[in-house]
C-alpha cells in the first residue's frame, strides 16, 4: 500500500540504525496495549455502557431528548471496542497487523478536524479541546511506532 510507504519512509534510516527491528516491534506492541487499555477505559467502556453519564463527567450539557444522544455515544462505544480488541491481538504480532497503524493515524487526523472545529465554534468543553492534542498525538506515535518486517 502506498500510504504505507509513505509512513515508513520518513524514519526508516533511524529505527533500522539506532533501534533495530525486533525492539522496534516490542515499542510497536508497547504502544498498542498502552493506547488500547487507555482507550478502553477512558472511552471504549464509558461510551459503551452510559454515554450520557460520561457526557456529564467531562463537562457536556446534557439534552432534555437523550434517545440520539445514547444511540450515537452507543454506536461509538460499540465501533470503538472492536478496534480495542484487534489492538490487543495486534500487540502479539505488530507487523501483520500494521494495518491497524494506519487505521488509527486516521482516525486520529479525522478526530482532532471533528474536535477542532467544536474549538473554533466553542460549541464543546474544555476537556474535549485537550483532545485535539491527545489524538494529534497518538497518530504521531502510531507513525513513529509502525513496525518493522520481521527479520
Amino acid at each position: 500500500m502506498p500510504l504505507i510507504s509513505i509512513f515508513r519512509l520518513g524514519r526508516q534510516g533511524i529505527h533500522r540504525s539506532y533501534i533495530g527491528r525486533p525492539l522496534m516491534n516490542t515499542y510497536s506492541s508497547i504502544f498498542l496495549l498502552v493506547g488500547a487499555s487507555f482507550y478502553l477505559v477512558l472511552f471504549g467502556i464509558p461510551l459503551f455502557v452510559n454515554p450520557m453519564g460520561w457526557a456529564r463527567k467531562i463537562g457536556w450539557k446534557i439534552p432534555e431528548e437523550k434517545d440520539l444522544a445514547n444511540y450515537l455515544g452507543r454506536s461509538l462505544g460499540g465501533i470503538s471496542l472492536p478496534v480495542i480488541i484487534v489492538a490487543y491481538l495486534a500487540a502479539i504480532k505488530p507487523w501483520e497487523y500494521r494495518f491497524l497503524f494506519v487505521l488509527v493515524i486516521l482516525i486520529g487526523v479525522f478526530q482532532v478536524l471533528v474536535h477542532g472545529y467544536g474549538f473554533i465554534r466553542r460549541t464543546q468543553p474544555l476537556i474535549e479541546h485537550l483532545e485535539i492534542i491527545l489524538y494529534a498525538l497518538l497518530s504521531v506515535f502510531a507513525w513513529y511506532f509502525y513496525p518493522q518486517p520481521p527479520i
